[in-house]
C-alpha cells in the first residue's frame, strides 16, 4: 500500500499495526521533517513493514514504485492540501500524470481511496479517476455495512482507521468525501 501526502505518517502507522493482512506500506511525503519523524516512530515502535519515504508523488511516484518487486494493492490520497486559490490548482497532488503513473503501476483488482473534507478537491480527485472509466469501476458497496450516498461518496470510513485531518474536520462538524475505485482492466503501456 502506498499513501500519498501521508503527513505525519500516525495513519500509516496505526493502520500497520491493526491491520491483519500480511502487507508492507510506504508513505510518501513532500515535507522532510515529517518524514524523519515518521521514520523515527517506525524505528521505536520496531515495524518492519512500515517506511517512509521524502518525494513529490506527482513526479516520482511511478519511479518509486516500479522498484518495489511485489503487487500495489491499494493507494490512498487523503485530505491533500486543497490549494483553493485556481492558480495554485497546479500544485494539487493529484495531476494527470499521477493518475496516469497509479493507473500504470497498480495491480488488477487495486483500489485507490481518495478523501477530502473539500468537496471541490474531492470533486476535482473524482474526475480525475472517472476519466479512467475503461480501467476503473468506482467502488459503490464494499459491504452491507459500507454503502455510498446518492453522488457516489462512501458513507463511512473504509480503512478502519482515520487521519488526523479527518478526525479534525469531523469534530468541526465537516463532511469528509470518500471515493473508492477498483482496477478492473490493465492498460497497455
Amino acid at each position: 500500500m502506498v499513501d500519498i501526502g501521508c503527513g505525519s505518517g500516525r495513519f500509516l502507522i496505526w493502520l500497520a499495526k491493526n491491520s491483519s493482512e500480511r502487507r508492507n506500506y510506504l508513505g510518501l511525503e513532500i515535507r522532510q521533517k515529517l518524514v524523519e519523524r515518521s521514520q523515527f516512530w517506525v524505528t521505536e515502535l520496531r515495524l518492519r513493514n512500515v517506511y517512509f519515504m521524502f518525494a513529490n508523488a506527482t513526479v516520482s511516484f511511478n519511479q518509486i514504485v516500479s522498484s518495489y518487486p511485489g503487487p500495489l494493492s491499494l493507494v490512498s490520497i487523503l485530505c491533500p492540501d486543497p490549494h483553493f486559490k485556481k492558480r495554485h490548482h497546479k500544485r494539487r497532488v493529484l495531476q494527470p500524470q499521477l493518475v496516469d503513473s497509479i493507473t500504470k503501476s497498480l495491480c488488477l483488482d487495486g483500489r485507490v481511496l481518495l478523501q477530502s473534507d473539500v468537496l471541490e478537491v474531492a470533486a476535482d480527485m473524482r474526475e480525475r479517476f472517472d476519466g479512467y472509466s475503461d480501467v476503473f469501476e468506482h467502488v459503490d458497496c464494499i459491504d452491507k455495512d459500507l454503502r455510498c450516498d446518492n453522488e457516489g461518496w462512501l458513507l463511512d470510513n473504509p480503512m478502519g482507521i482515520r487521519t488526523e485531518r479527518e478526525i479534525h474536520a469531523e469534530l468541526e462538524g465537516a463532511t469528509i468525501y470518500r471515493r473508492m475505485y477498483q482496477k478492473t482492466r490493465n492498460v497497455r503501456h
